[in-house]
């Protein structure tokens, strides 16, 4: 797998934070612009991203995954591992990305409701992709049945907790002369909750069942089954190539992102699926307690650790270190790392990035990094080093 470099310098932050940090601006100059008329951002971190079609169109279901999916992490990792995962079938260098413009918020709710022959609700091909209800899920040694929706305090079995959708387009020019976008393909995260949490209402104490990835992948499996030819039924979805992706959340609380563990493509016209291919993605949180790190890198933990240190015995009042380490085909991704601190003085936080640009050459010149440094809810800084380049500093108003 080629390696992509997706993101803004900032998006990885996502996966570490409760927030989004300040990116670094992207010139671009829209005024007066023709709606239909693409403009490729010029941040120099996207050369290698796919490019925007601009004026940004937002997508009709935009915000609604904040409702159905409450990790944070996985709200940003989702949409990204996603892109990453396109690249491999639609090349950045042809296609432009705009947000999915077909699962709007009304259609996208029906589906994620449980499966009902006779629907009642807006969309009448919209049959929902949730198990029925009745439907017994086993999640580890038990059985669990799913049960009606009666109010707020039910506890709800829905292993399809949201789906997002990726457009891929080109751009051509009608009789008249304008240019018009030209939908060539869409790329769709089914986002699976393996968990179920019961509460006994009585004492308030919650247990946690998860199921097992394999069933969990069955039933993805069967869901995206399902929903390719109620996507064939949308008209500008009839004919173009469809990706689709399982995604495994993690638990609300998690600190580290799900991963995607299959995806297929079905040709364009197709309104059937052939077969499933594994993707091999993982998470860490560094520094890696449990050495299972080191399979996929034996240097990576050490190097943290010394870098860790050096930053914590030059400047005691750090308030934490965390490091992320994204692998994808076994091979290290990106390292983030979150630094929480505050600065007293400019002449402090100019030697705090002195001591950052230098520490960071600890880590293995391959190694693709991202750092930033915030106190709570107030970005400070960052710095990025690409893959056998040099540290570049990213640095709020000093």
């Amino acid at each position: 797998m080629k390696k992509i470099k997706y993101l803004l310098l900032l998006t990885p932050l996502f996966l570490i934070a409760c927030f989004q940090p300040p990116t670094p601006n992207v010139e671009e100059v829209i005024q007066n612009a023709d709606p239909n008329t693409i403009v490729p951002l010029s941040n120099g971190a996207t050369d290698t991203y796919f490019r925007t079609a601009l004026p940004f169109v937002a997508s009709p279901a935009r915000g609604l995954i904040y409702d159905h999916i409450r990790n944070r992490a996985d709200i940003g990792q989702v949409e990204m591992s996603l892109l990453r995962i396109a690249t491999e079938h639609f090349d950045p260098d042809t296609y432009y990305f705009r947000e999915g413009q077909h699962l709007t918020r009304e259609l996208t709710s029906s589906l994620l409701r449980h499966y009902n022959p006779e629907p009642e609700f807006l969309f009448e091909s919209a049959r929902g992709l949730n198990p029925p209800i009745g439907t017994s899920i086993r999640f580890g040694n038990q059985s669990f049945e799913i049960r009606a929706e009666i109010g707020e305090e039910e506890q709800r079995i829905r292993p399809l907790a949201f789906m997002l959708e990726s457009n891929f387009v080109t751009i051509r020019q009608n009789e008249a002369g304008e240019n018009e976008f030209e939908l060539e393909g869409v790329a769709i995260a089914l986002a699976l909750n393996p968990f179920y949490w019961e509460r006994d209402f009585s004492t308030g104490f919650e247990q946690t069942h998860e199921m097992e990835d394999e069933a969990i992948l069955d039933i993805g499996k069967e869901i995206a089954r399902a929903l390719l030819p109620q996507l064939r039924q949308i008209e500008a979805l009839e004919n173009v190539p469809i990706l689709f992706g399982l995604y495994i959340l993690r638990p609300n609380n998690s600190i580290l992102p799900g991963r995607f563990t299959n995806i297929t493509y079905v040709e364009e016209g197709r309104s059937s699926i052939r077969d499933w291919v594994t993707v091999h993605e993982q998470f860490f949180t560094l520094p890696d307690t449990t050495n299972s790190i080191q399979v996929l890198d034996i240097d990576i933990n050490d190097q943290f650790i010394a870098f860790r240190d050096g930053i914590e015995n030059n400047f005691p009042h750090t308030h934490g270190i965390v490091g992320r380490a994204h692998f994808v085909d076994r091979n290290l991704y990106r390292l983030t790392i979150d630094i929480n601190m505050n600065f007293w003085s400019s002449a402090e936080k100019i030697a705090f990035f002195q001591l950052l640009e230098d520490h960071v050459m600890l880590f293995s010149r391959e190694y693709d990094i991202t750092i930033t440094i915030r106190n709570i809810n107030v970005w400070l800084g960052g710095l990025v080093r690409s893959p056998g380049g040099e540290p570049v500093i990213l640095r709020a108003d000093w």
